[in-house]
Parts: structure tokens; C-alpha cells; sequence
């Protein structure tokens, strides 16, 4: 069974709602548009009120790299999901665990064995934040997950994600395109070894 499976299966139980779906998709882009002119505002009057703050927005919006997932989290544990996820997470695959599968070192991560064209499945819930080829690495998805981990999957092909989409852990992102993917696992700039990462979890 793979992604197309998959994907005909979800169609055919939620084809009824498209149109729902669609008015549902445009009250929360516009709900975004909004929240995301609110905080310009916010942003800008915090810069006017002191020289000091300007550098303070310069330092942790432009030359650091703002953590989305937990601010996100910490925000939904808070007061609940304002803009409520419109992605289909429906699409779960319990099989192929990338825990499970042998590997070996590669780079900057692991290359792990994988049956050609098996489902691949989010380690932890996240942010998509780079979908694209990389070198040596091909067709890349990196997910910015709720625990700080940026999760790199490469060698990965028929993407059922899209750029800054949030899903949940165990969400099929698409299928190994040969009989192996990467994985870099980087926490604060740092490489984390998979071996430690597999003991922790």
C-alpha cells in the first residue's frame, strides 16, 4: 500500500465536505492575514517606544532562528488553537517505523535502510520549514518539531506535505524513493546523535 492508497482512501471519506473544507480553508486565511497585521502593529509600536527595542527585533527575529513550533505550543497548551488546523491528518501509517529500521552513518546524520516507495511518517509533530532538494541528500523535507528538533528526512518522494503546514506525529510526509532515506536530527545548531536520540525515545 502506498501514498496513493492512502490518499484515495481519505478522498473518497472526505470528498463530501470539500465545500466546507473550502470555506473553512478561506475564514482561516483571513484569520491569519489579520493576526499577522496585528503583530506588525505590535512589532512597530515596540520599536518606536525605544531605540533599545529595535535591536532586540533585530536580534531575535532576523538573526536568530525563532523557534515557531513553541511558541505555537506554548500558545495552544495556553488558550487552545486559534486558527485550527485545516490540514488532513487522517493520513496515519503505524508501519515501516523508522525507529525499527537498521542504519548507518552518512554525513551529517543516517542512512537508514527502507523498502522503495514505504510510507514515511513524522517522528514528532511539527512545522514543515524546507521542502526542496539538497545536495547529497535529494528531494529534503525539514520539519521544525514541538521538542526543538529540527527533523531533516531526504530521499524522499511523492510529498504529501506542503510548506509551513503544522501536523501531528506519525503523519504520512510522503515515500522513500530508493530502498533507504536520511535523517539529520540538529537541536540549537547542533548535530544530536541518532543513537543517543533513539535511548531518549
Amino acid at each position: 500500500m502506498n501514498i496513493d492508497d492512502y490518499t484515495k482512501i481519505s478522498h473518497k471519506r472526505y470528498s463530501s465536505n470539500d465545500d466546507n473544507n473550502k470555506i473553512k480553508y478561506l475564514k482561516h486565511l483571513i484569520t491569519r492575514i489579520l493576526i499577522s497585521l496585528i503583530l506588525i502593529i505590535c512589532i512597530a509600536t515596540y520599536i518606536k517606544i525605544d531605540d533599545d527595542n529595535s535591536s532586540l527585533v533585530d536580534k531575535y527575529l532576523f538573526k536568530d532562528n525563532l523557534k515557531f513550533t513553541k511558541i505555537n505550543k506554548w500558545y495552544q497548551d495556553k488558550f487552545g488553537n486559534i486558527v485550527p488546523n485545516i490540514k488532513d491528518n487522517s493520513l496515519y501509517v503505524f508501519s515501516n517505523n523508522i525507529k525499527e529500521n537498521e542504519y548507518t552513518t552518512y554525513k551529517d546524520g543516517v542512512k537508514i535502510n527502507y523498502q522503495k516507495n514505504s510510507p514515511v511518517t513524522l517522528l514528532n509533530g511539527g512545522i514543515v520549514i524546507f521542502i526542496g532538494e539538497k545536495e547529497g541528500y535529494n528531494n529534503t523535507i525539514i520539519v521544525q518539531g514541538n521538542d526543538g528538533i529540527d527533523y531533516t528526512y531526504g530521499n524522499i518522494t511523492n510529498v504529501s506535505v506542503n510548506l509551513y503546514d503544522y501536523i501531528e506525529k506519525d503523519t504520512l510526509i510522503g515515500e522513500a524513493l530508493d530502498n533507504y532515506i536520511y535523517l539529520i536530527l540538529e537541536k540549537d545548531g547542533q548535530i544530536m546523535n541518532y543513537e543517543e536520540y533513539l535511548k531518549k525515545n
